[in-house]
């Protein structure tokens, strides 16, 4: 079962452990991401791979998401929490060179497509993964004014 808390710019919600927490949790990005397809679409991406990592490689039942946009400066962050304090070593697996590995990436992808990123670890009960991405469009009005 999902529990979902909303308000008109943040979303909250608390997911089972599964392999389909990625898909549930890109249904709560798009409450708050009306309106902004490209943000959106970068969000949704970065959402699954955090999940996807909590999913694979935490410990709990369940892990939390939380979702907010940023009206004044268009900005959308993401945060998961899993019970597992300790940050996996992003080790990639598979049978061919470096560039066809088929695990991995995530933090990679994070490091690119996020404005920041981060771990905030909460003592030994768990830690959040969490990444902030700028709405270009208003970035670039703002400077050009």
């Amino acid at each position: 079962m999902c529990a979902v808390d909303f308000t008109s710019a943040r979303a909250t919600a608390v997911l089972p452990r599964t392999t389909r927490a990625a898909a549930q949790a890109r249904r709560v990005l798009a409450t708050v991401c009306v309106g902004d397809a490209a943000a959106e679409d970068t969000a949704a991406l970065l959402l699954s791979e955090v999940v996807s990592n909590a999913v694979r490689h935490a410990d709990g039942s369940t892990i939390k998401v939380i979702v907010s946009r940023d009206d004044v400066c268009g900005a959308v962050t993401g945060a998961v929490f899993d019970s597992t304090a300790r940050m996996g070593e992003g080790a990639r697996r598979g049978d061919g060179p470096l560039d066809e590995l088929e695990t991995g990436r995530g933090l990679d992808i994070l490091d690119v497509l996020a404005d920041m990123w981060g771990v905030t670890r909460v003592g030994e009960s768990g830690k959040w993964v969490w990444f902030r991405i700028a709405d270009r469009d208003r970035v670039r009005t703002a400077t050009a004014a």
